[in-house]
């Protein structure tokens, strides 16, 4: 794809332990540029943090956004509890759906919970400025960097589907990325968006809402399944089987695992107000 360059390898952030940074020295000394997305000054690994690495790979470094838009599904996120976000976790892993907890404390019934994804004046007044308010975001983030990419999602995102999770960016949109890395480099490469590319990031798929989609007037196809992992008997994510889900399903499956976890499932905070 790029001819006049090659991958050396790369350094899986989230799973590297403290003071390692011997077993990755020979591979960064060797790279010609080192990509590395934004990392706060308070990540736990010392040598992986921005500063340091500006130390370490002086004028190799380039620094790219983290691309986060949670303007298709800002009815998504984390419930974090003792100091993890581990601590429920269901057909989606570590997501949920925060109209779904809000139901759940409320005593709804799993069909109440259902209906709040096709509900036109929910959505609007619990989500109306979620898209604007994560461009604006991004475009704040990306401002002090070399290479940016939320200029791009704001021309396209209507048009045709770039994330199938808040922080997980379909194949399509990781390519026109690499097109703005490899042309900010200077270096010779096909048009990544035409080469096919397995959609890497897609074991959780979540479709926009139906209220979403058309508050949105999303012009892309959203079809009316989810794609998320198939639970075991004892309703922890199975992470070696991947199910399709109607929103029905997926709600369902969320009581049955919130019953389990009610203490910590009533006190969580979801910003809606109804």
């Amino acid at each position: 794809m790029a001819p006049s360059a090659e991958i050396l390898g790369a350094v899986p952030v989230d799973h590297v332990p403290h003071n390692t940074y011997e077993h990755y020295a020979a591979l960064i000394d060797a790279a010609d540029i080192v990509l590395a997305q934004t990392i706060s000054e308070d990540y736990p690994v010392v040598w992986i943090r921005q500063s340091s690495l500006k130390a370490l790979c002086g004028d190799r470094l380039l620094i790219i956004p983290n691309v986060y838009f949670s303007g298709y599904t800002p009815d998504m996120g984390y419930i974090h509890g003792n100091g993890a976000r581990h601590i429920v976790q269901g057909p989606m892993a570590d997501y949920h759906l925060y109209p779904v907890v809000y139901a759940y404390q409320q005593g709804w019934a799993p069909d109440r919970a259902t209906a709040l994804f096709s509900d036109d004046a929910f959505f609007t007044q619990t989500y109306a400025t979620a898209a604007e308010t994560s461009l604006a975001e991004l475009k704040r983030r990306e401002a002090t960097l070399e290479v940016g990419i939320a200029d791009f999602i704001a021309e396209h995102y209507r048009e045709r589907r770039l994330f199938n999770s808040m922080n997980h960016p379909t194949a399509y949109l990781l390519s026109a990325m690499a097109d703005r890395i490899l042309d900010h480099l200077g270096v010779r490469h096909y048009d990544m968006r035409e080469v096919t590319q397995e959609d890497y990031l897609s074991a959780v798929v979540k479709t926009p809402a139906p209220a979403m989609h058309r508050m949105l007037e999303l012009r892309f196809n959203n079809p009316p399944i989810d794609r998320a992992y198939d639970l075991n008997p004892d309703l922890t994510p199975a992470f070696d089987r991947i199910r399709y889900y109607t929103i029905s399903e997926l709600v369902e499956a969320f009581y049955a695992i919130y019953d389990r976890h009610c203490d910590v499932i009533r006190q969580f905070p979801t910003g809606i107000k109804l």
